[in-house]
This record gives C-alpha cells, structure tokens and sequence, in this order.
C-alpha cells in the first residue's frame, strides 16, 4: 500500500533586469552658411545647454537619459537605460505517492519546473514594467527636449543670418525681437 507524501519545494531568482529605448531624429535648420560653420554655431549654442563636446558630437546626460547631437548630420538621438535588481521566492506543492523512487522524483521535478517558470514569469513582469517606465520617461522628455533644440538651432541660425549680413556688406540696422523670435537686418551693398 502506498502513502501520500506532501512535498515543498521552494525557489528563488535574484538578477537584473535592463530596459532602454531610444529615438532618433533630424534637426532642421536654414543652410545659411556652410554645413562646417552652422555645425560650430550650433556646438557653441548647445555648449551653453550644458552639452559636452566630442568630436563631431555634443552630448549631455540627465540621468538616465543621454542626448547625443552629430554636428555633421544634425541628426539627434535620445536614449534612456534603467536597471532593476529582482529578487523573487515562492514555494510551490505537491503529492507523490511513494516517498522514494522515479514517482516521488518525477513529482519533486515538476513541482520545481513550475516554481522556475512561475520566478520566470514573475521577472517578465517587472522586466515589462520597467520597460513601460522608460518608454514613459523617453516620451515624457521629448516635448521639452524638442523645444529645447529648436531654440538653440533658431540661436545659431540667427547667428549666421548675422555673419552672412556682414559678409554681405555694412549691416546698417539690426533689430531682434525675443519674444517673437524676429530678425530684422539691413544691409548696405
């Protein structure tokens, strides 16, 4: 005769779980002096945002978010990465029959199988969460961050349309208006 035999099995998982997302897009501004000469107005303008300077690059970090500007393309990428340490337990329950043999053994086995897949599960979970909160947060910063860039690219542009003049000839008036953004430059030939 057979007796029934309750048998625990208890698991754990510690790992990290990473997320990231990034987008890129294309900076547009007026092609009023050469590429190289825009590229640098543009540096100067984003240096004083706080963007560090690399090469062809400017790029600044605001926590988990990097923002990175070819100066040669003007093409912007915004990434964001986050990590999350999990650590997850359960304990799962079974019956064999015999308390010792393949039935006993085959139960003990699949008891663990699940408790493995339910910790697997469980980590998805959070893995899917955190990804959602990056997500969030990459779309969060974007409105501001577009602003932002338009502002310095609208700064450097000024700044050329103010080379070009000079270059043209003897700027007799020039008048800016902030608050609109106008420019008004006249020129004697």
């Amino acid at each position: 005769m057979s007796r029934a035999y309750r048998i625990k099995i208890s698991e754990s998982l510690r790992k990290v779980v990473r997320a990231a997302d990034h987008v890129c897009s294309q900076l547009e501004w007026l092609q009023v002096l050469p590429n190289e000469e825009m590229a640098e107005l543009l540096a100067g303008e984003l240096e004083k945002q706080g963007y560090e300077r690399d090469g062809d690059l400017c790029v600044r970090q605001d926590g988990d978010l990097k923002i990175t500007v070819d100066l040669r393309t003007a093409e912007v990428k915004v990434e964001v990465e986050a990590a999350h340490e999990v650590d997850l337990e359960t304990t799962r329950e079974g019956v064999a029959y015999d308390d010792e043999g393949p039935g006993a053994e085959i139960v003990r086995e699949k008891i663990r199988r699940q408790a493995r897949e339910a910790l697997e599960k469980d980590s998805q979970l959070q893995a899917d969460e955190l990804q959602k909160q990056v997500t969030d947060a990459l779309e969060g910063a974007l409105g501001d961050l577009r602003q932002e860039l338009d502002q310095a690219v609208n700064r450097a542009t000024a700044e050329a349309l103010k080379v070009k003049a000079r270059r043209m000839g003897n700027i007799k008036s020039m008048t800016e208006d902030a608050a609109t953004g106008s420019l008004t430059i006249v020129v004697e030939v």
